[in-house]
């Protein structure tokens, strides 16, 4: 069981929120299992094409450009794959007009929904061009265990909102203690630390070789995975970067570079060359010079976080940090105070493990940085190929990356000779138990 008090997020600007000028204060609130995947909607109401244009108006949106992105034949499209369009008015119901008790931080609010829970993210729409009704209803179809699952969503004016399945629990990091409590964690076993990389491993290959088109999460971190009361994994914010306009839609599609802009020669397109692996990077045409920059630090591969690209190996990367997070039990960024010098420094996982490795004795170094509160309970061997395994994943260059594929295949591996490993010193201590007691 995963029980255990979570800590309070202190209040914060409503300014983040912008629907509801009432949520000013966020409070984390306690959360409640919800594994049905069956979701009874017949009680909300869906939109139609003159509550849409009612909706258009009503908000501040441009009616014209909202109506024919959600036509009437998208909507009838939409009850096929299971998705579900909700009006505006629903989502105030559900989220109590957004009140403030409702609030899981930042512009994530549970709600209720024909009597189901549920998870209402607000999304400013940034870019006008991303089809809402498609990018739905293509996030709807992905179905997988490790994944937390979108309903359906909402438009009204400037603002999406995407409804999510309520995962009752606590995120991944919260799981693997924190600097203030690093002796206390929940997940104190070593083959359930890497029955949870697996799990998150699996839902990223999904969406990485087993959708159609192939799917990046991009904000892949320690505090957008919860724990169930099992201690499963399930990824969350599934559709996100896709939402936002920040992932193509199609994998060879130049809007795979999103958010890498320029306004030289706004006719024609240019090659930068000289980038991570190797390959050029094809740039937006006829926008400001900005590069828009989202994410994590510490989770964010140095070619996006240099030049906005967004590929599957940009996933790879974030997970090899959350996999490093879950061996040793730090944190991704550790600041602290220089010992013999008065200054703060900065630490991030990818370079501590870097430096594991090029020691002379890197199986003695590894196994002193694994998470203490596990004990020695794991094979050494076991331990150094996981390890391993995470160092490929943080490589600075993308294409000396691994693929998903490859990192769940050795991920299983590595489970595997973990579980012998335990069964076999279990055995070995139960027949020592037993040979003592029967002198």
């Amino acid at each position: 069981m995963c029980l255990f008090r979570r800590p309070k997020l202190p209040k914060r600007a409503p300014s983040q929120v912008s629907p509801p000028a009432s949520a000013s204060a966020m409070n984390l609130k306690n959360r409640k299992v919800e594994d049905d995947s069956g979701f009874d909607l017949s009680a909300s109401s869906m939109i139609s094409p003159s509550e849409l244009s009612k909706e258009s108006k009503g908000s501040g949106g441009t009616q014209g450009s909202v109506s024919s992105a959600l036509s009437l034949a998208s909507l009838k499209g939409m009850l096929s794959d299971g998705a579900r369009f909700f009006t505006y008015k629903d989502i105030l119901k559900a989220t109590k007009n957004f009140s403030p008790d409702n609030n899981l931080g930042g512009t994530t609010f549970r709600g209720t929904i024909a009597g189901k829970d549920v998870t209402v993210v607000v999304e400013k729409r940034t870019h006008v061009d991303v089809d809402f009704v498609a990018e739905v209803r293509s996030i709807c179809n992905l179905h997988h265990s490790s994944l937390v699952r979108l309903i359906g969503g909402c438009m009204s004016g400037d603002q999406s909102y995407l409804v999510f399945e309520y995962s009752n629990g606590a995120n991944l990091r919260q799981c693997l203690g924190s600097s203030l409590a690093p002796d206390v964690a929940i997940l104190t076993s070593w083959t359930e630390r890497l029955r949870v990389a697996l799990e998150i491993a699996k839902g990223i290959e999904y969406l990485h070789e087993h959708t159609s088109p192939p799917s990046v999460h991009k904000y892949i971190k320690s505090t957008s995975i919860i724990l169930d009361n099992e201690l499963h994994a399930r990824i969350a914010n599934v559709g996100i970067a896709r939402i936002r306009g920040e992932t193509a839609s199609e994998p060879d599609s130049p809007s795979v570079n999103e958010k890498k802009q320029l306004d030289e020669n706004p006719s024609s397109e240019r090659q930068e060359r000289g980038a991570p692996g190797g390959r050029a990077l094809r740039l937006l045409v006829g926008r400001p010079r900005s590069i828009k920059i989202t994410g994590t630090h510490g989770y964010m591969a140095p070619e996006y976080a240099h030049n906005g690209v967004v590929t599957p190996k940009l996933d790879v990367y974030a997970f090899g940090v959350v996999l490093l997070e879950i061996l040793s039990g730090q944190e991704a960024v550790k600041v602290q105070r220089s010992p013999t010098e008065n200054v703060l420094k900065k630490t991030v996982l990818p370079e501590v493990i870097a430096a594991i490795f090029s020691d002379d004795d890197p199986r003695a170094r590894v196994r002193a940085w694994i998470d203490p509160v596990l004990r020695d309970k794991f094979s050494l061997d076991c331990a150094y190929r996981a390890a391993l395994v995470a160092k490929k994943c943080v490589e600075k260059n993308p294409d000396n990356r691994p693929i998903m594929r490859n990192v769940t295949l050795n991920l299983e591996q590595i489970y595997s000779a973990s579980k012998q490993w335990a069964d076999h010193t279990l055995a070995a201590k139960n027949l020592l138990t037993s040979s003592f007691n029967g002198r």
